[in-house]
């Protein structure tokens, strides 16, 4: 049984992972698809590109799996404004904590240990990748995969105050 159980609590975390993190990087992709006529381009993992496809106007890149990291690029053909990258900077981590308090919500009505479990661990992951990219920082070098590059909170204080970001991707 402990085996069987730390397989399945592994494989809940990395899909809960996986999927926290495109929704939230979705939530970025969000206002380009429905305020504009332009691309955007969503990468998810980090390393060697292993596959990428294209839905409508939302290019999705897959790179080496690491559940943990995505960004997302704005296409040339998008002009960016400031309300609109205010927008962009935004919609992770309201998505985030949407979808960290919808989960933790839903935990009272769970009809079987499986199923709470599955809603606690996507509401404790998603409350964590709302704090730690809402909270304005530049990335840590110990900070697999965002290392040097600004939070979406970053991004937003600067756009609120006038002033450019260090870096983007």
């Amino acid at each position: 049984m402990g085996l069987s159980n730390f397989l399945l609590n592994t494989v809940i975390w990395a899909f809960t992972m996986q999927m926290s993190t495109f929704l939230h990087e979705f939530g970025h992709c969000l206002p380009i698809l429905a305020l504009t006529p332009g691309n955007v381009e969503m990468i998810l993992g980090f390393g060697k590109m292993k596959n990428s496809f294209k839905i409508g106007r939302l290019h999705l890149h897959l790179k080496g799996f690491a559940p943990w990291v995505g960004f997302m690029k704005v296409k040339e053909d998008v002009l960016l404004t400031k309300k609109l990258s205010l927008l962009l900077s935004l919609g992770g981590p309201a998505v985030s904590l949407l979808i960290g308090t919808s989960a933790f919500l839903l935990r009272f009505y769970a009809n079987s240990g499986l199923l709470y479990s599955v809603l606690s661990v996507t509401a404790c992951y998603n409350w964590y990748l709302f704090i730690c990219t809402a909270v304005p920082i530049v990335y840590p070098q110990w900070w697999i995969g965002y290392s040097g590059y600004p939070s979406d909170g970053y991004r937003v204080l600067k756009l609120l105050t006038g002033k450019k970001t260090t870096s983007s991707r």
